[in-house]
């Protein structure tokens, strides 16, 4: 399963890096490595260390003399899988929900996936999170967060 989720992140650095080729070419005459060379030497340094931390995986797992075996009948991958429909569900109903409601919906249920079931302590988590997160991009940075629509729309002009 490691192997396998480690292959995705490989892929998505590829992906990544692919993307960052296309970056304009603005220079400033003491920027040496150009617009692209910072995002491509952290995606490089990622990923080499996703080959050492797979390496690491495959040498402990022949040491341990047991086989990886990838089952879709166990609760772990249902866990994963359930939780990438949790996201995206989340990524597509944000413009329609708002990013609050959608933020704090999605915290409380990702939680309850991880089989986590004190909710008195889910409620304060999703709760300061989403409260957190508000403020910090929606007030300090001024980042336009997805308002929602109708009523939740009005709503959020109240908040940010």
């Amino acid at each position: 399963m490691e192997l396998l989720f480690n292959g995705f992140i490989g892929l998505v650095l590829l992906i990544f890096f692919m993307e960052s080729r296309k970056i304009e070419e603005i220079t400033i005459s003491s920027d040496k490595i150009g617009a692209s060379g910072f995002p491509q030497i952290i995606i490089a340094v990622s990923f080499i260390l996703l080959i050492y931390i797979s390496y690491k995986y495959i040498q402990d797992r022949k040491k341990d003399g047991s086989k990886s075996n990838l089952s879709f009948k166990d609760s772990g991958f249902k866990t994963m899988i359930i939780s990438i429909g949790l996201l995206a569900a989340y990524i597509f109903t944000m413009n329609i929900i708002g990013f609050i409601l959608g933020t704090f919906i999605f915290s409380i249920l990702a939680s309850r996936i991880m089989k986590y079931d004190e909710r008195l302590k889910i409620l304060i988590f999703s709760s300061v999170l989403t409260v957190s997160i508000t403020l910090i991009f929606g007030k300090l940075f001024f980042v336009s967060l997805p308002r929602g629509i109708g009523i939740l729309r009005e709503m959020s002009y109240l908040i940010y």
